[in-house]
């Protein structure tokens, strides 16, 4: 995690800078397994990194294939996404949902995933 330097009345106070993200520095809420956290998604829609505040985790998602139109009226983008883990090399398929203003994402081990829409 990088940090940045604040002088605060001749102290210096050491902050975790904010990872910059779709041109803003700014956490987002995020979803886990159904566990609210913070996190940062960096990227285009396509592909993408999520950073996750808690545990400085980073996870990439890509969308491959052809996505398909799905759900009320075929307003949503269905399709299926590869998800990697940098820190293990661990690569996992996935199927995800696109709404007007989240993505939901369901691995193939089972993990979840509700995120602002990339």
């Amino acid at each position: 995690m990088a940090l940045g330097a604040v002088a605060v009345t001749g102290v210096w106070l050491a902050l975790p800078t904010l990872p910059a993200a779709r041109g803003q520095a700014a956490w987002e809420r995020c979803s886990f397994n159904g566990r609210a956290e913070d996190c940062v998604l960096a990227g285009g829609s396509t592909s993408f990194t999520i950073t996750y505040r808690r545990d400085g985790k980073r996870i990439e998602m890509e969308k491959v294939g052809e996505p398909y139109s799905c759900g009320p009226a075929d307003r949503e983008e269905c399709g299926r996404m590869l998800i990697t883990e940098p820190a293990t090399g661990r690569t996992t398929l996935a199927t995800y949902r696109q709404t007007a203003g989240e993505l939901f994402v369901r691995s193939a081990r089972g993990n979840s995933y509700r995120l602002p829409r990339p």
